[in-house]
């Protein structure tokens, strides 16, 4: 999706008059903030750089060295 996308929809949530769906987009910049805070922890990205940024720099991992959970 594009900016105007996301933009108008922050508008339509905002005129709501439950909050719903601006509760929902609140819970979503929270969320990418708290995984950015957890990478930024493990020693990836600086300030400054976005959510998407910071992840895009984890090394990806290949299938055969995941380990299988307990």
């Amino acid at each position: 999706m594009n900016l105007r996308h996301y933009r108008d929809l922050i508008v339509r949530a905002v005129g709501e008059a439950d909050g719903k769906t601006l509760g929902l987009i609140v819970g979503h910049v929270m969320d990418a903030e708290r995984a950015k805070e957890i990478l930024r922890a493990n020693g990836y990205g600086v300030a400054g750089l976005s959510a998407s940024a910071t992840a895009a720099l984890v090394p990806q991992v290949q299938p055969t060295e995941r380990k299988p959970l307990p």
